[in-house]
């Protein structure tokens, strides 16, 4: 809870619980009893009980000296007094433990016990075990009412200067691991019970599964995946050693699953299955976001596998795979011409691989021979635009027409579908009077100042609108303590300036909104790589901060490749100083490092992200919404102003949007008119003191060396490594820019995060072995005497374009009877397009009926599955609310307009989802 709204409750004795009205969609259906503990009274989260040290005990013994039975009992008794000034109803949560106590269960139920004894015996109070449960049956016998709100709590101060916005970036390689182990594990799902392929199957078993969540060969990853969500996991807020092993478990259980995958691949083409091959980011060999594929680089023909794992056709999906050689061809299974193409592997991307290698105590030689084994063997990458169906899988033929490795620059032809390698176009940002550059495709334009080297416009030549565009990168320093600069915060908000709080994995504290460039000062660098498909714009910053610009041909998107790394640690106006067990150890300068979207939309200091991938959700600068107090102070007016971006995030002038989808979390802000920045990589110097113990400075070997002399241990090393020379941590990932009118581009925005977050999963196998199956199988589309002809859908039909397919597992037979979850959602919220943003209602019949995957029955249920809808809907209970000041209550106003409110009830097979709902069934298939 924020700490200003923490103050004014407890102040105005408005109590710290109330009714969380969280979806502008649907309303009062899903209001939730929310709140925040009373705790220890001064914003701790627990009571102010404390058994774990061996001299903190109730003492029973009237012979003893130390008896303070007494003491206690009065103690209780009036806290609980004085917390009853400060709370609704006679009722009091008092939370026992902490993240740092309740070590020793024994002792601690010992002296619970006691207490409640004697407590109860004064008889002022009464005091029991209970559970949430319990307590909320309580509430609900309250005869008050509940406030009414629907604000979030982010950012989260709980201090003028602590606000929890750095997570939201912390550890960002873990944070894209999951994401992408999460999108692996839903299309594994999918292949298990479209091909009933079953562990005993699946000879690579995880060798040590942890947890043991069930039988199936994605179980395992679903339990690694599951942990890695814990809230300091995933978050970045726990240690290198513990990020090292989630990463290491993630990985484990992706080789079962690949396994699985490739067995159930196996069935439905009829070709060995262990021919089939991988290429996610499990192995050094394999890493498809830096163009590292064993599996398609040595190799002059292959067929590459793609299953779409949405629940919609996928009619010009873009696939990138490193490759050797400069020409190369693709066909689908018809043996049509797919349109392709080829770019030459850029430096910067051949680079990373090498940035693995630790040089600790290492000859100039070994230090050669350990990059020499890391080289990436590609020299190209293949782009081709594909289609797949929905749920389903296409097959493709890449074959090289020579092999040949240097590149063979290409004439511009819009209307080829084979190209060879692209014409690199290196422009020169000397002379003031060159024109400007342009780049387009059949929906964008963009143009860039020849002399600053930076992009100015983006031009929607389907729409025909156009605003100015710039894209650049920066950093903050990151503080250790000290004071904040409050100059450009308004007097009225202003709050303390000085703080001894430290940037670190939890906190994000800038020393100033001064925005620093990302090395020495220099003018970024435009090589333009234009062909039939994609044209690219390469910029290069520094050394460590660069990105691609790509425009696809068929594409309502453009995509910037950001690459983030190694961040120096020195002083802003110096180069890296090396340094010797005789050399001190240079100034070093922790860093907020931010990827900038500055524009001409006029945005009133509003823009908006999304929540939890879901709901948009309008934030203003310096403020927050209508429940919390006013005027809000900013005492950290960056960090204050950083909100989580789990999808993506937009800013209109209520004709024209700019958004901006991400594929990671990652914190989002605007600071400015007209801004968006991403705050895409953190590496620091000091801890925030929550309970990481160590700074948030990540390496590429995994080793943390601050403070240490060469040959030594680092003061947060990781034990046993001996010693570390070796790169901070350099990160990779994708924006997609949509800029449109405001209905145009919100139509598009959410399918368009589906793509990115959800793309097909990609296989590889010898060419030959498909050919043979596709030249004797039919040409029609589904399952063939066991094989399959190019092309496969699980689905009848696809769905609707604004409901997704969230779930499709049968890792719950074992309890439900045969029964498989199926889970299904609505992309849209209320409101947010005119025709897109509507209930839909589906026939499940209609959508599952093929030979492979064919419903018969289904029941909903809650969310998780574990409860009957129809028995959870009988015992839901009506919380009677009010609002508390006109701000809010013309807040609640306009939500309550749009709010779907009555939720149909499910007769099978015909289901009807309202915007944001999500509906959870538990379903019979044949």
């Amino acid at each position: 809870m924020d700490w200003q709204d923490r103050t004014v409750r407890h102040d105005q004795n408005r109590g710290f619980e109330w009714i969380w009205q969280g979806s502008e969609s649907l309303g009062d259906s899903a209001q939730i009893f929310a709140g925040n503990l009373y705790g220890s009274g001064g914003g701790g989260y627990s009571t102010w009980i404390n058994f774990d040290g061996s001299g903190d005990q109730v003492n029973d013994d009237p012979a003893r000296h130390d008896y303070n039975v007494d003491e206690w009992v009065d103690k209780v008794v009036q806290n609980a007094k004085e917390q009853d000034n400060h709370t609704l109803s006679l009722h009091q949560l008092w939370a026992c433990g902490t993240d740092f106590q309740y070590q020793n269960a024994v002792h601690w139920y010992r002296n619970l016990d006691k207490l409640i004894h004697y407590v109860n015996l004064n008889g002022t109070i009464n005091m029991f075990y209970s559970t949430p449960s319990l307590y909320t049956d309580e509430k609900k016998k309250w005869s008050g009412s509940y406030e009414r709100r629907s604000d979030d709590i982010f950012p989260l101060g709980d201090d003028p200067h602590n606000y929890w916005s750095g997570y939201f970036t912390s550890r960002p390689a873990l944070k894209r691991q999951v994401r992408f182990a999460t999108n692996l594990l839903f299309a594994a799902r999918q292949l298990e019970v479209v091909t009933n392929t079953t562990a005993a199957e699946v000879h690579t078993p995880t060798m040590k599964r942890s947890p043991p969540v069930g039988n199936s060969w994605t179980d395992s990853l679903e339990g690694t995946v599951g942990v890695a969500t814990h809230h300091d996991g995933m978050s970045g807020t726990e240690r290198q050693s513990v990020t090292n092993d989630y990463e290491m478990r993630i990985s484990e259980s992706s080789f079962e699953v690949e396994a699985g995958i490739s067995v159930s691949l196996g069935k439905l083409l009829s070709v060995p299955p262990y021919s089939i091959e991988h290429c996610n980011c499990n192995v050094g060999a394999n890493c498809l976001n830096m163009s590292l594929c064993a599996a398609s680089t040595s190799k002059s023909a292959f067929t590459l596998i793609a299953w779409n794992p949405l629940a919609h056709d996928v009619p010009n999906q873009i696939v990138r795979v490193p490759v050797t050689g400069a020409e190369w061809s693709v066909t689908d299974a018809q043996g049509k011409a797919v349109p392709s193409q080829t770019v030459v592997l850029d430096e910067r991307t051949k680079s990373l691989p090498l940035l693995y290698v630790n040089k600790f105590n290492l000859t100039n030689a070994q230090i050669a021979a350990a990059e020499a084994a890391l080289e990436n063997k590609a020299t190209h990458v293949l782009i081709a635009q594909m289609s797949v169906p929905a749920v389903g899988l296409a097959t493709f033929t890449a074959t090289a027409s020579k092999s040949v490795e240097a590149t063979s620059p290409s004439v511009e032809n819009p209307g080829a579908t084979v190209e060879a390698a692209a014409e690199v176009e290196a422009v020169s940002a000397a002379a003031a009077s060159e024109a400007p550059i342009t780049v387009q495709s059949d929906t964008y334009a963009l143009e860039f100042d020849a002399t600053s080297g930076l992009l100015t416009t983006i031009t929607n030549r389907k729409s025909g609108v156009s605003t100015s565009l710039g894209i650049s990168w920066g950093w903050y320093n990151a503080s250790v303590g000290g004071c904040t600069d409050l100059s450009k915060v308004p007097k009225d908000l202003r709050d303390d300036a000085c703080s001894g709080q430290a940037s670190g994995a939890y906190i994000m504290r800038t020393n100033s909104s001064t925005l620093y460039y990302p090395g020495k000062l220099r003018t970024p660098t435009v090589e333009v790589v234009r062909g039939s498909l994609v044209t690219e714009v390469h910029q290069t910053f520094s050394e460590w901060a660069s990105h691609i610009i790509r425009l696809y041909e068929g594409q309502p998107y453009v995509e910037i490749e950001w690459t983030a790394g190694p961040i120096p640690m020195d002083t802003p106006w110096e180069p890296p100083v090396a340094f010797d067990k005789q050399t001190p150890l240079p100034n070093m300068w922790g860093k907020e490092v931010i990827v900038k979207y500055s524009s001409g939309l006029a945005t009133k200091g509003q823009w908006y992200t999304d929540s939890n991938g879901k709901e948009m959700i309008l934030r203003e600068y310096n403020k927050r919404g209508p429940s919390y107090p006013k005027p809000y102070k900013i005492s950290e007016p960056v960090a204050g102003n950083f909100y989580p971006v789990n999808a993506l995030m937009s800013m209109d002038d209520g004709e024209n949007e700019l958004a901006v989808l991400t594929d990671v979390s990652q914190a989002g802000a605007s600071l400015a008119d007209g801004e968006l920045e991403f705050l895409v990589h953190r590496r620091l110097q000091d801890d925030d003191h929550r309970g990481v113990q160590e700074p948030l400075n990540e390496t590429m070997c995994q080793c943390n060396d601050i403070g240490a002399d060469l040959g030594g241990m680092g003061a947060h090393g990781a034990e046993g490594d001996g010693g570390c020379v070796c790169e901070g941590l350099t990160v990779r990932g994708k924006h997609w820019l949509v800029f449109d009118t405001v209905d145009r581009a919100h139509a598009a925005r959410r399918v368009l995060s589906e793509h990115l977050n959800f793309p097909p999963l990609l296989a590889f196998a010898p060419a030959a072995s498909i050919a043979e199956v596709e030249s004797t199988a039919a040409a029609a589309t589904g399952l063939v005497d066991g094989a399959v002809s190019g092309t496969f859908s699980a689905l009848s039909q696809a769905l609707p374009p604004n409901l997704k397919l969230v779930t499709l597992t049968s890792n719950y037979e074992a309890f439900n009877n045969g029964q498989w979850m199926l889970r299904l959602s609505h992309l849209y919220q209320a409101g947010e397009h005119p025709t897109l943003a509507v209930p839909v209602t589906i026939n499940l019949q209609e959508i599952f009926h093929t030979a492979g995957l064919t419903i018969t029955a289904a029941t909903e249920t809650t969310l998780t599955g574990n409860r009957a809808l129809e028995d959870w809907q009988k015992s839901k209970h009506r919380w009677p609310t009010f609002d508390p000041d006109a701000a809010v209550a013309a807040q609640m106003a306009v939500a309550d307009a749009k709010a779907f409110n009555h939720r149909e009830p499910f007769v099978f097979p015909t289901v009807t989802i309202r915007p944001m709902e999500v509906r959870t069934f538990l379903a019979s298939f044949r």
